[in-house]
């Protein structure tokens, strides 16, 4: 018996070694930043498109401000905030080093800067279904010390279903399906599904303050399949 008793306790220790981390994989445990000092007022600037879909950054960026408000934060308003980094020359690049962040606080108002990154933008059509995923990187930083605060990734693939019979009924669909609304609708499904996991509740949420302990992957990745 005493050949089997270094594997066992070899075994359990790895055990609770990972027990231990599934139970400090909590939002508060990585995000404690947004606890003590939690952002009310976010600011959002236009993504990094790494894609090649020339449209997707527009479509992508127009879906952010509900997602977020969703979770009890007060967006500044988009079209405001890109009018005047257009007028700046700096909508295409814009600086975050912490004196921009500062500049960004006291014209803004803004406690967070939203960073948001494209990094997939692939549709798929077959004969009678097709999808849409869509990968983007997130990060939130604090306008008072240029901290990241909230960091979070996903990859989420919207799968679509022909309501037509027949092969010319399925092209007709996906060509529909090819639309500016359909791909506006997408990536606010793929946002809402995203901050919804992976952002605590803000300020003006009813929950404010009570998903301390809600689980939140160590990857702080979230990567499904979703219907439209």
């Amino acid at each position: 018996m005493r050949y089997f008793a270094i594997p066992i306790l070899l075994l359990g220790l790895i055990l609770g070694a990972c027990s231990g981390n599934l139970r400090q994989s909590t939002l508060q445990s990585n995000y404690p930043a947004m606890y003590s000092n939690p952002p009310a007022a976010i600011l959002i600037i236009p993504p990094d498109n790494r894609t090649t879909a020339v449209d997707a950054r527009e479509y992508f960026s127009c879906s952010l401000s509900e997602a977020i408000g969703k979770m009890g934060y007060y967006v500044i308003p988009v079209e405001a905030v890109y009018d005047v980094l257009r007028d700046e020359g700096l909508y295409d690049h814009i600086s975050l080093e912490p004196p921009v962040l500062k500049n960004l606080k006291d014209n803004f108002g803004a406690d967070a800067i939203l960073v948001s990154e494209i990094t997939q933008w692939d549709k798929a059509w077959f004969l009678t279904s097709g999808s849409l995923t869509i990968g983007a990187n997130f990060r939130l930083l604090s306008t008072q010390t240029g901290a990241q605060i909230w960091d979070y990734s996903s990859r989420i693939k919207v799968r679509l279903e022909s309501s037509s019979e027949g092969f010319l009924g399925s092209v007709i669909d996906s060509a529909l399906k090819t639309a500016i609304e359909d791909y506006f609708q997408h990536a606010r499904s793929s946002n809402l599904k995203t901050f919804a996991s992976g952002l605590p509740f803000g300020k003006y949420h009813p929950k404010f303050n009570t998903d301390m302990e809600r689980y939140v992957p160590p990857t702080r990745h979230l990567d499904i399949t979703i219907s439209k």
